[in-house]
């Protein structure tokens, strides 16, 4: 064969094994802003429209988080119609009991002691039970704020008709974001999408700047109507540690209830920065395996989480793979 015609039969040749040969490349998703639903209330929550209010605020010891609390979020609080139901679970502390016994004295202040084995869900149910509110803020012990208004948006957003949840922007005492709501499939369970950024960061889309519908929102700071909680069964006491926050706000989604987070008021979680890394505990590790039998096929897709950024970790960055069907 004339080397001219074996030249073109072997370029022919590499050209087709290089062809076979070669992976073909991800496409990755396109951006989807129409994630991101913003949501604003119907109305106002004004002095007409003024419901009764159950903070309810699971607690053991650290008297000196629950007194801030306490002090910030109901006493300062310049929402009129409002009450405070704490469940102490087995406190021993003697600043527990001292601040116990001031509280006493308030007459819309309520304390149950609930002294058996933790179980989160059980101890909201409680609170839940005692109180009388036709809107209920769970609230952590270490949560505070330095706004009194606090409660106005979100009582306004929570008696919406069309709403089920409403969370709330929570801050970490460096001014970095813990909680700009819950976005399902990162790290193929959920995280808080956005922590970790700072407090004026808008995000992507404006995402952690807009009050706006979320799959789920933490139970630090979580507001729902009594009539709601009642019809979906209170929190799934199955969910001892972990996840009952979420479970709950699926439910509701489920029903057909808007899950909100609101972008104001920001207030201060002193749950801390970092955390030492750790084994997960058993009860943790039952309450994710629950979870998962539970909602797994809901973390396939998060419908209010843009499809082109990663579930790789909380950072709110671009993907750089595609994910699970798309």
């Amino acid at each position: 064969m004339p080397c001219g015609r074996r030249y073109y039969w072997g370029r022919k040749l590499r050209c087709f094994l290089d062809n076979f040969c070669r992976k073909p490349q991800p496409v990755l998703p396109v951006r989807d802003p129409a994630r991101i639903v913003p949501f604003a209330a119907q109305g106002v929550a004004t002095s007409s429209a003024r419901p009764l209010v159950s903070i309810v605020i699971p607690t053991r010891d650290r008297a000196d988080l629950l007194a801030c609390a306490v002090e910030t979020l109901f006493e300062r609080a310049s929402w009129p119609n409002k009450e405070l139901v704490i469940v102490d679970n087995g406190s021993v502390e003697r600043e527990t009991f001292a601040l116990f016994d001031r509280l006493r004295g308030h007459p819309d202040v309520t304390i149950l002691s609930c002294d058996e084995a933790f179980n989160f869900s059980r101890l909201v149910n409680e609170g839940v039970r005692a109180s009388r509110g036709e809107v209920i803020a769970l609230l952590n012990n270490d949560v505070e704020t330095s706004d009194p208004d606090w409660l106005s948006p979100l009582v306004a957003l929570t008696v919406d008709p069309r709403v089920g949840v409403v969370g709330v922007k929570l801050l970490h005492e460096d001014r970095t974001v813990q909680h700009a709501g819950i976005a399902l499939g990162i790290r193929g369970l959920v995280a808080h999408a956005g922590a970790g950024r700072a407090a004026d960061d808008p995000g992507p889309y404006a995402m952690l700047a807009t009050t706006r519908r979320v799959s789920a929102v933490t139970g630090a700071c979580l507001l729902t109507r009594r009539g709601i909680f009642d019809s979906l069964g209170l929190f799934d006491e199955k969910f001892v540690v972990e996840f009952n926050d979420v479970d709950y706000c699926l439910r509701a989604g489920a029903a057909g209830y808007a899950v909100v987070w609101a972008a104001n008021p920001m207030l201060l979680h002193k749950e801390g920065s970092t955390r030492q890394a750790r084994p997960l505990r058993k009860q943790e590790v039952l309450d994710r395996a629950l979870f998962m039998k539970c909602w797994g096929q809901s973390l396939v897709d998060d419908p209010f989480y843009p499809p082109e950024l990663t579930l790789h970790d909380e950072s709110l960055t671009l993907a750089t793979a595609p994910r699970n069907g798309w």
